[in-house]
Order: C-alpha cells, then structure tokens, then sequence
C-alpha cells in the first residue's frame, strides 16, 4: 500500500511540475493576509472564501487557470501565524500546508511532516482543503514560542525530510519500472508461444 501511495503521489507530482503550479505568483502574494485563525469546517471554509471572494482575482491572474485560482487558509513558512490567501491550488504530500511569501507559492510545510499522533493529515490532498486537517493550524500558536535554535532544527528537519521522501519516490520507481518489464517479458513469452503453436497446426 505504501509504495501505491509513493507511486501515485510522484504521479501526481509530475503533472504539478508540468502545470508550473509551483511558480512564483505575484496575485497570491498581494492577496495574503494574516488572520487569528482559520475554518475547520467545510462549511465555515465556504463562508470565509466568500468573504474573500477570490473569483475576483482569479479572472485576473495568469498563475494558473481560474478554477485553480483559490481560497486558502494556512500556515506561514515560519509556522508562527495562519494566512488566508487566494492562490493556485496544489497537491501536498504527508505535511501541513503553507503560504511562503518570498516564494509566492503554495506548498508543502516540510518542517512539519505528518503522522498517526501530531500533527495528522493524509497522504496526500488538495490544499484547498487544508479545513480537514485542523492539528495543522494549532502548530501556529505553538510556533510562536519557538527559539531561533529550534527554527534551524527545523530547516535541517526539512531537508532531511525531503531527501528522504525523494528517495523513496525513486525506490518505488525503480520498483514499477522492474515489474512493468517482468510483464512485458512474460506477455512476449506468452505471445511467441501462441505465434509458434499456431504455425506447427498449420504446418
């Protein structure tokens, strides 16, 4: 099961890369403002989009499509205040979410990985939801007592976390690639053997 959940979340991730999703988006910054807290309903989700109304902007921008173009409410890079934000939507993998300000992009909060305890969220989702995953949101007055030390730990952390995610993304690659070829080295096995008992009943 976890290599399907690898696999589909590199999937995933290459059609992200191909979208450009993951690009600075000049819209989604001016859009970004800090808020004491954030919805944790579906419903109080679709009541603060409203308020924020970002079909507006949507129509505007040249981030994404439109109907990507969306609102948000989420962690800040340093995990010490929630945003809402209108930006692109975007698949996360196994973190809390976060707006980062200088990158102008939503994306993963790598320093706070997922888990069965503390923080709990899915594998991976659509940012737009981020409501369904409300340990994420308590990580921001948690931040706030943070040292600087701390702060570098976690970068540290962040990439650590990162390299290993990427390492089993391509173990599972690698995995696929050799099945795919078992199965097609059977398939034509199969298909030489019939090919040939075809041609000895004829002959």
């Amino acid at each position: 099961m976890k290599k399907i959940h690898l696999f589909m979340g590199y999937f995933l991730l290459q059609i992200q890369i191909s979208q450009g999703i993951s690009r600075y988006c000049q819209e989604a910054v001016n859009s970004a403002e800090s808020v004491r807290s954030c919805p944790t309903s579906e419903e109080e989700w679709e009541i603060a989009a409203r308020n924020k109304n970002c079909s507006i902007i949507a129509s505007q921008q040249n981030c994404s499509s439109a109907e990507k173009f969306q609102y948000h409410c989420v962690l800040n890079s340093y995990r010490n205040e929630t945003l809402e934000v209108c930006a692109p939507s975007r698949i996360i993998f196994g973190h809390c979410v976060e707006f980062n300000l200088q990158g102008g992009v939503i994306q993963d909060q790598y320093a706070s990985p997922c888990n069965d305890t503390f923080p709990k969220c899915d594998k991976y989702y659509n940012s737009s939801t981020a409501y369904k995953y409300p340990d994420c949101y308590q990580l921001a007055s948690m931040g706030n007592k943070i040292s600087s030390t701390t702060t570098t730990i976690y970068d540290i952390t962040s990439t650590t976390t990162d390299e290993s995610f990427s390492r089993e993304l391509s173990d599972s690659i690698n995995m696929w690639i050799i099945i795919m070829l078992s199965l097609s080295i059977i398939l034509l096995t199969f298909l030489c053997a019939f090919v040939i008992t075809q041609v000895k009943r004829r002959c």
